[in-house]
């Protein structure tokens, strides 16, 4: 295992909103994500002190067609603070920062999803697993 150059110093939740939908005709666990209504959103900025935030915004579409309406209305917000260590070179810094720190927060937000919904009654459900690898590039500015 080679240790990461980014550290997590804290991990925050903004907003979890997790509400199950009466009239779901499936099961979460059987749920497919292929095709849902999703939306995402991922905001970052940079310290004085050097260190970092990111924050990961994750939430379903209640509009969504019954066939692909996920059994939980999900709106989750979370946060984490990081910093990136001094041999990394000064112009790959924001771009780990973004996609390491953004993998980050959403392992904590598909994590407390599967925690919340183990409980709830239509299931556990779990969050699809995605990369942000070339996120960053491919990032509206």
């Amino acid at each position: 295992m080679k240790p990461s150059p980014l550290t997590l110093l804290t991990l925050d939740f903004l907003r979890v909103h997790v509400q199950a939908i009466q009239e779901a005709t499936q099961s979460a666990e059987q749920f497919d994500f292929d095709g849902a209504m999703l939306s995402w959103s991922i905001q970052y900025g940079k310290e004085d002190d050097g260190s970092w935030w990111l924050a990961v915004g994750f939430a379903t579409d209640a509009q969504a067609p019954e066939e692909k309406r996920c059994p939980y209305d999900l709106d989750i917000r979370a946060m984490g603070f990081f910093t990136i260590a001094d041999t990394v070179p000064a112009a790959r810094r924001e771009e780990i920062v973004y996609e390491n720190g953004a993998a980050l927060v959403y392992g904590a937000i598909r994590e407390m999803v599967a925690n919340v919904t183990s409980r709830c009654i239509a299931g556990k459900l779990m969050l699809p697993t995605p990369t942000f690898l070339g996120s960053f590039a491919a990032r509206k500015p």
